[in-house]
């Protein structure tokens, strides 16, 4: 067994032979090469039942890849993956998921409530975490304690993530120890916390730390990438195969080091809400990725670096186009992932999410000139920007058509928008709001629906999530305040879009019954 360089901080990653395998891939190919005929689950028996519409949509392989192996089989082949996703990750332990980081994050803090004893069912929760730590709230009925992060002051309304004194200050206030503190990075905008900091802050007041790693799968493998959560102290992290590596939507991984949080208990809580028939080729898919990152993951993440520093040149040269460099969010270089691309359009004349649906419409709409363009389809958009992911799959003509778009645009007239919000809108979403119940106690309350102009003072029952980035700006169990309702209105108006909500035009609001 040698050594492999991998930027995995102080936990080397080690290279064997059994990297060169992936063992649910082999069992899948294993069990394709008997040609054994089915008369198990599922029911369309390796895609023979499939109509041709979706079989010539999905494949016939994938269909045939759908298969199901023994118990043991199955076990097997998983635990071998898992301990070799361990490995490449620098962690003690990896579990592989089928419902995202969403799944990771319900589990985890599911796992946590009361595991360390009286006090420890409250938990410390950075404000920008994803919609999905709401459903482990509402699980496992914990009382959060909300830590704001920092917005960027360019003008982007760019999450930076919770700073460390802010968590020492929250976790002093408390008078007893949390259970866990729980944050994300990186964000969605690519800013990434000081999670060595926050670790040992964390750990000083005897609480483990964990992170939501949802976009940075792609971290431990490249030195010029930042540092990922495990590598900086993380006791518990979660990441999205497919996000930022080849691998379908669903596939994630739990990752966990040293003995703050029980490893055991989060494996049980996963095989408590996971469903019992996975989808193999999802599973897989994460083996397989793992072992492409392993082995070739240095040299595929140098091209695309080289085709991310390429496209942040040519469209930081366009007239009316600001690209957010990590100087411009006042985030280190060692704490910036330039994978993730923010575009501010305003200066085109078209909000960022006007702009994307034109993108997603091929033909002459972009410019006066009927100037053809292909369909490009970027991560998402806000008020003012667009979000782009490039990825080691993502096609360099991809990009060059993305950059040729907006020239296009820039040549073309453009109107006045009205004055953004920019930052202040993020920062009024992410305000802090007057908590009256837990999340648990507000989901099982007795509701009502009100019109939105009339819920001022009223305590919500429901999250309300503009998207992106999907965090949630009201949470079950939290007063609706007039600047909530300000915030809100305005998200409404400039097109994005509401989840969570019963109604996502926020004509009504499901509130508790007074």
């Amino acid at each position: 067994m040698t050594a492999v360089a991998l930027p995995s901080g102080d936990r080397p990653v080690l290279y064997d032979a059994a990297h060169g395998a992936a063992p649910l891939v082999d069992a899948i190919i294993r069990y394709r090469g008997l040609e054994t005929g089915a008369l198990h689950v599922p029911g369309h028996a390796g895609g023979r039942g499939v109509g041709s519409t979706l079989r010539n949509l999905l494949g016939s392989t994938f269909l045939a890849s759908d298969v199901w192996l023994t118990p043991a089989d199955a076990t097997r082949a998983r635990r071998e993956a898992e301990a070799l996703a361990a490995k490449a990750w620098g962690a003690d332990t990896a579990l592989f998921l089928l419902d995202g980081s969403s799944g990771g994050n319900r589990a985890v803090h599911l796992a946590q409530q009361q595991a360390g004893g009286p006090g420890t069912d409250h938990v410390v929760i950075a404000r920008d975490s994803h919609t999905s730590t709401l459903a482990g709230l509402v699980l496992s009925g914990a009382t959060p304690h909300w830590v704001t992060p920092r917005i960027d002051k360019a003008g982007f309304g760019i999450s930076l993530g919770i700073d460390p004194a802010s968590l020492d200050e929250t976790l002093s206030s408390m008078g007893h120890r949390a259970g866990l503190v729980s944050l994300v990075s990186p964000g969605y905008a690519g800013a990434c916390s000081d999670v060595k900091a926050l670790a040992a802050v964390a750990h000083r007041h005897g609480t483990p730390l964990f992170v939501d790693e949802a976009w940075g799968a792609h971290l431990p493998f490249h030195p010029d990438l930042p540092q990922h959560a495990i590598a900086q102290g993380a006791d518990v992290a979660v990441t999205s195969a497919h996000k930022m590596l080849a691998a379908p939507s669903g596939a994630a991984i739990i990752l966990t080091a040293g003995d703050r949080v029980d490893a055991g208990r989060i494996s049980r809580t996963v095989q408590m809400t996971q469903t019992t028939s996975p989808l193999l080729p999802v599973l897989a898919s994460i083996d397989d990725a793992r072992r492409t990152m392993v082995s070739r993951g240095r040299v595929l993440l140098d091209r695309t670096l080289e085709v991310v520093a390429d496209a942040r040149r040519r469209l930081a040269a366009i007239p009316g186009v600001r690209v957010a460099e990590a100087e411009d969010l006042g985030v280190p270089l060692e704490r910036f992932d330039p994978l993730r691309l923010v575009i501010s359009v305003r200066g085109l004349g078209l909000t960022g999410l006007e702009l994307e649906r034109l993108l997603r419409t091929p033909g002459p709409g972009l410019g006066t000139s009927g100037l053809l363009h292909p369909a490009v389809a970027v991560e998402g958009a806000d008020e003012s920007n667009l979000f782009v992911a490039i990825t080691t799959c993502t096609p360099p003509e991809v990009v060059d058509a993305l950059v040729t778009a907006l020239r296009t645009v820039a040549c073309r007239p453009r109107r006045r928008l009205r004055p953004a919000w920019d930052g202040q809108l993020v920062e009024a979403l992410l305000a802090p709001r007057t908590q009256v119940c837990t999340p648990r106690e507000a989901h099982f309350a007795a509701t009502e629906s009100v019109p939105l102009e009339r819920a001022v003072g009223r305590t919500s029952a429901e999250p309300i999530t503009p998207y992106p980035p999907g965090v949630p700006s009201v949470m079950p169990g939290e007063c609706l305040d007039r600047d909530a309702v300000t915030a809100l209105t305005r998200a409404v108006a400039s097109g994005m879009h509401i989840h969570g909500a019963s109604d996502p035009t926020l004509t009504s609001v499901c509130v508790l019954r007074d």
